[in-house]
């Protein structure tokens, strides 16, 4: 029987992957997992942080809630916190709104975005994180404004690359699905985009399970095509709940990443199941439900271990007939 053409991309995966691994020693390190925090609502961080180490998650992506130089969380404050459940942080994720937005075609908006950024990246220089990932337009407005979006986010976004790369800090770019936002839907488009900012503390992408269902060809065969511009890939299933509750193969995921060495850079897989919905932002400011966090943490981190040992321990042969592939 004629394989479907997902399936064929599928193959190609698991080739990449049985190579790559032929590379690999005893002291291979794993796949550096942790959660993107923004969707626990407004709980305090000292409770995120408890959960995630009761999970044994080691890296958090914060939520970047410096709104204004007087809110948000304190660095100080935030590395004791983090400290004391022994949590590094990867990095933080900009929080990109119709009010403050690189894309805009009103100079205020874009104004607030700059400075909203300029903010974050200090504060990720300051906690210790590596990156700060953001959208090209706004999360919540996918109507477009006009035809030149993409290039008036490009002009934007290199007004705060310098800043960036004072901070020693990495900017990711966000390819988010149509539903969500007007511009950047696709890895290639985000790479586009980053050609035009043409900044190199700007040129990485930041990946996303939930969105690349809808924006790629195939998520396995993109994270072999691109994966080296990416530094970072949000995890959630196919209904962008916890992993294991939709029809996502992690499998293939997981061998992609493996098969580009994603695993030995400073590369992070961050959890963020925010649930169905159009715009996900609007449990960003809603009391958390800790019952339901603590389901979904656990679930997600399980699933995720358990299927990197699945896919680690498998020989080739396995992989070989699982994924219907004739032996070399």
């Amino acid at each position: 029987m004629k394989p479907q053409s997902f399936r064929l991309h599928d193959q190609r995966v698991v080739r990449a992957f049985v190579e790559a691994r032929r590379g690999h020693t005893p002291t291979e390190p794993r796949l550096k997992f942790g959660w993107s925090n923004w969707g626990f609502g407004t709980e305090e961080l000292a409770a995120t942080a408890a959960r995630l180490e009761k999970n044994d998650v080691r890296y958090i992506e914060l939520h970047g809630n410096l709104y204004s130089p007087d809110l948000g969380y304190r660095p100080d404050e935030t590395l004791r916190v983090l400290g004391e459940h022994g949590i590094t942080v990867s990095g933080v994720c900009g929080m990109v709104t119709p009010d403050q937005e690189f894309a805009h075609n009103l100079p205020h908006v874009r104004a607030r975005a700059i400075e909203y950024f300029r903010r974050q990246a200090t504060f990720a220089q300051a906690v210790g994180g590596s990156y700060l990932l953001f959208g090209a337009g706004s999360v919540g407005r996918p109507t477009v404004l006009d035809s030149y979006e993409l290039e008036r986010s490009a002009r934007t976004m290199r007004l705060v690359a310098d800043d960036f790369a004072a901070a020693g800090i990495r900017g990711a770019v966000e390819p988010i699905r149509p539903e969500e936002t007007s511009v950047v839907h696709t890895f290639a488009q985000a790479l586009r985009l980053l050609d035009l900012v043409d900044h190199p503390a700007i040129a990485h992408v930041n990946g996303d399970l939930y969105h690349m269902l809808s924006g790629e060809l195939h998520i396995g065969a993109t994270i072999l095509d691109h994966g080296d511009r990416m530094i970072n890939l949000h995890l959630a299933d196919t209904n962008r709940r916890a992993l294991g509750h939709g029809l996502l193969d992690l499998d293939v995921v997981l061998m992609a990443l493996y098969a580009i060495g994603f695993q030995r850079g400073d590369n992070y897989c961050s959890a963020e199941p925010l649930g169905a919905g159009g715009n996900p932002y609007a449990a960003m400011n809603l009391p958390p439900q800790p019952e339901r966090l603590d389901e979904l943490v656990r679930d997600t981190v399980r699933t995720f271990r358990e299927r990197e040992d699945e896919v680690l321990g498998a020989s080739d042969e396995e992989l070989y007939a699982l994924y219907q592939i004739d032996s070399e």
